[in-house]
């Protein structure tokens, strides 16, 4: 039985003006594994607001694109 790693992705807000949002979420190699266009994500109730990373995460979790032992932070 082999012990799964548990990674940590990276959340980056990439544009946050005049009505417009973009952001994505990165894996360590900085590949991105997601990515948030406008604000859906807000209003379909996923994440609260831009710096819900809870609820981010558990959406990513549903849909099966991070583990439930990943983390996920903001950019450094």
């Amino acid at each position: 039985m082999s012990v799964s790693e548990i990674k940590t992705y990276l959340y980056f807000i990439n544009l946050d003006e005049r009505g417009e949002f973009y952001a994505d979420v990165r894996d360590d190699s900085n590949n991105t594994i997601f990515e948030i266009k406008g604000f859906d994500i807000f209003e379909d109730g996923w994440m609260r607001n831009k710096n819900d990373l809870m609820g981010l995460r558990n959406h990513l979790v549903g849909l099966g694109v991070m583990k439930d032992d990943d983390y996920l932070t903001r950019e450094a």
